[in-house]
């Protein structure tokens, strides 16, 4: 008969590994029961209680107590079974043997004996097979200790995170020792079995556990180019402290040599940032030179009131994103920025103080230094019960760093008053501005001392109306928001001032409504003109654009006498602008379209477009065709058709590709496939591309066509679940891999 009986003892039961973090990603382990099923059919008042369950029971109490056939323990959250069980309070100890099955929350074991201390702290078990419940983890054993509560000792082990029977991927170790306090487990003479067959064989060998961070060797980056010819990249990964940590990659250039990058990591309190470094001292392909780069990001907050952040990119020479390549920037950027910001804040002013310099990649003339610049700002300041008021003030002081002796300094004042008058139908601003700017200048072929005084009057007025309407058969709410805006500027010679940090602006819609037409200050447009415009939106009932149209342009009731002397242009000094227009549509959670187009003054050319069609499932499934095209820009014409794709194949492959082809030219700018494989326990990355690049001409101050070459390449990157690395690969992170990175197109209002 069965007996039943309650014993006032604590068993604590240890899992060393109850900290190991793994994905999941979809697979399954079988373990022999089902996590916490069994604990469900007691109801124990008191967790350091046991329930023993047996066929036969001899209890001599309270010294010891014998239990033979179908044995059932239950204490807490764990649950042995066994054929046979002893415990003696007099040995401290207790044991199982026979069918053994051990499982808490955490950790699921069959052994064919179990011996353990009643305070936990030594526990030994034979011949053992280990699940941890809910992740990828499991494996065998000849033995399977814990020790001093705190370290697990497997001998003669296996380790894997592959859920099949016969695994893709298997660890073999004469042992593993790991300690549940520091997250950490130490291999001894281990084997590494790919399909069965051994690769690599490691004498030593240290493992997180956690997702704990942990200092130690990272998955090898692979592959070739056409530029630097095999590569091999080894990072290390170097976990300082709490708030500090350091990738060191050593990487080998075949056809350059051997490049050392570093990055640096960092938050303290309230301030994190980011430093790398790339350093190649001697490149075999450019007469042994040294090529470097270096980034510096920071942001932070000082207190309440103080922020300061940094973006600093500088590289050694022109042509190192060409040749090289780097994550910080991509192979089409032309202007590296190098700024330090310091702000205090109020919640109706602040103060900026900023240092800058810009490197202009394949320009010989080095840009203007800022150093420094102090701004202040003042917005939305009431000046009685209707109107309010601005201040705007900034002094500026700029160098040049190939010639100190080309400098200038800028102070600019400008006041504005401000008559708001905004209701729930439409709203009218009107604003005047004072515009003061001083010169002090060193170039001698320039007046040296120059004051300049703009007024500005700009009154603008919008009309928000709304109805309900049927859109493809659904009920929506429609809203019409006309708006038209008045500006004028007068005329006052400029050409005496040379251009500091100022260029031309893109107009697009929204640039249209813009106060001017120049960034920077060197520049202020005379200007007497009308801009009229309307956007049209459709919401659903849940207030969700799924469709928004915007037409707009500018008519110049003057000729610009500064688009006269400084451009002879005829489009650019006729009476109108271009006509500018945009559409964002979501057809429904899958489709989407995009344009934006700007056509000359008599709507019978096009100037510019951006055309984009999305197909879109989830981030990992996504299909963009795109069209870009520029009529004139640096004397040439820009007329491109992009393809872009991320597909799974199946649940494990996934394919990734892009294509853009200029149109004009007939070639292929760019192509890049990319292949996926993720399983459970292992994933492989490949790639290929081949992209047009420039290569800047060092003794000119322009890119020459002659030296537009093909750069093609190929790398792959391999994973083993539980060895280093436990994040799953993103696939459509590829579309940022190539010189067209993947947008979403559509800038709908939820």
């Amino acid at each position: 008969m069965r007996i039943l009986t309650l014993l006032s003892v604590v068993l604590l039961s240890q899992n060393a590994l109850a900290q190991s973090t793994f994905p999941t990603a979809q697979c399954q382990i079988s373990t022999p029961y089902i996590p916490g099923q069994s604990l469900k059919k007691v109801n124990l008042s008191n967790q350091q209680q046991i329930l023993v369950s047996a066929d036969q029971a001899e209890i001599n109490y309270p010294d010891r107590a014998r239990y033979m056939g179908n044995v059932h323990f239950y204490s807490g959250d764990t649950f042995i079974q066994a054929d046979n069980a002893e415990y003696s309070e007099t040995d401290n100890l207790f044991s199982a043997t026979g069918n053994l099955h051990y499982q808490d929350e955490t950790i699921t074991l069959t052994s064919n004996s179990l011996t353990t201390s009643l305070d936990g702290k030594h526990t030994e078990l034979l011949d053992t097979k280990y699940w941890l419940n809910g992740m990828m983890v499991h494996g065998q054993s000849d033995s399977f200790k814990v020790d001093q509560g705190r370290y697990l000792i497997l001998s003669n082990a296996q380790f894997t995170t592959c859920p099949d029977e016969q695994p893709d991927w298997a660890l073999h170790a004469k042992e593993i020792k790991i300690d549940s306090t520091n997250a950490w487990a130490e291999v001894s003479r281990a084997t590494l079995e790919v399909f069965d067959v051994p690769v690599f064989y490691f004498p030593y060998l240290t493992l997180p556990i956690s997702d704990k961070r942990s200092s130690g060797f990272l998955y090898p980056t692979i592959g070739s180019s056409k530029n630097n010819g095999a590569e091999v990249g080894v990072p290390f990964y170097w976990n300082i402290a709490p708030e500090f940590d350091m990738t060191i990659t050593p990487r080998v250039l075949t056809e350059r040599g051997v490049q050392l990058n570093t990055e640096f990591r960092y938050l303290v309190d309230e301030q994190q940032g980011l430093f790398n470094l790339e350093y190649l001292p001697q490149d075999s392909s450019l007469d042994d030179e040294k090529r470097y780069l270096v980034y510096w990001q920071h942001a932070g907050e000082i207190n309440e009131n103080w922020r300061i952040s940094s973006d600093f990119t500088h590289v050694s020479d022109d042509n190192y994103f060409n040749d090289i390549g780097s994550e910080y920037a991509n192979k089409t950027d032309s202007q590296l920025i190098k700024n330090i910001e310091l702000s205090y804040f109020q919640p109706d002013w602040w103060v900026n103080f900023k240092v800058q310099d810009i490197q202009v990649l394949g320009v010989n003339q080095s840009p203007y230094q800022l150093l420094p610049q102090l701004a202040f700002h003042s917005y939305q300041n009431p000046m009685g019960s209707l109107f309010e008021y601005d201040m705007f003030s900034e002094f500026s002081y700029f160098e040049r760093s190939d010639n100190q002796q080309d400098n200038a300094a800028r102070l600019h004042v400008e006041p504005t008053l401000r008559l708001p008058l905004n209701y729930s139908a439409f709203s009218l601003t009107s604003e005047l501005k004072l515009m003061q700017t001083w010169y002090q200048q060193s170039d001698v072929h320039q007046e040296q001392s120059i004051s300049r005084t703009l007024p500005q009057f700009r009154l603008h007025g919008m009309l928000n109306l709304e109805r309900e309407a049927s859109f493809f058969g659904r009920g929506t709410t429609q809203s019409l928001e006309p708006q038209i805006q008045y500006l004028r500027v007068p005329y006052q010679d400029q050409s005496d001032i040379s251009l500091y940090d100022t260029a031309l602006l893109r107009d697009d819609f929204h640039g249209l409504f813009r106060s001017h037409r120049f960034s920077g200050l060197d520049r202020i447009v005379d200007t007497d003109q009308v801009t009229l415009g309307v956007t049209t939106r459709f919401k659903d009932r849940d207030n969700k654009e799924s469709l928004s149209m915007s037409i707009g342009q500018t008519f110049y009731l003057s000729t610009s006498e500064m688009a006269q002397q400084e451009n002879n242009n005829d489009e650019d000094i006729s009476d109108r602008s271009a006509l500018a227009g945009e559409i964002d549509f979501k057809a429904d959670d899958k489709w989407y379209f995009s344009q934006a187009i700007q056509l000359n003054k008599n709507q019978s050319e096009i100037n510019q477009s951006k055309l984009s069609i999305d197909y879109r499932l989830s981030e990992n499934k996504l299909v963009q065709l795109s069209h870009r095209y520029v009529k004139e820009i640096s004397n040439s014409k820009i007329n491109q058709l992009g393809l872009k794709a991320v597909w799974p194949v199946n649940e494990e492959w996934t394919f990734v590709g892009n294509l853009y082809r200029d149109i004009n030219l007939h070639r292929t700018i760019e192509s890049f496939v990319g292949l996926q494989y993720e399983s459970c326990c292992w994933a492989i990355r490949f790639q290929a591309y081949r992209q047009l690049q420039a290569q800047y001409d060092q003794s000119s101050n322009f890119t020459l066509s002659g030296q537009e070459e093909f750069d093609s390449g190929i790398s792959f990157n391999f994973q083993i679940r539980g060895l280093g690395s436990t994040s799953k690969q993103n696939a459509a992170s590829m579309l940022s891999d190539g010189l067209f990175s993947y947008r979403q197109p559509y800038y709908l209002k939820n």
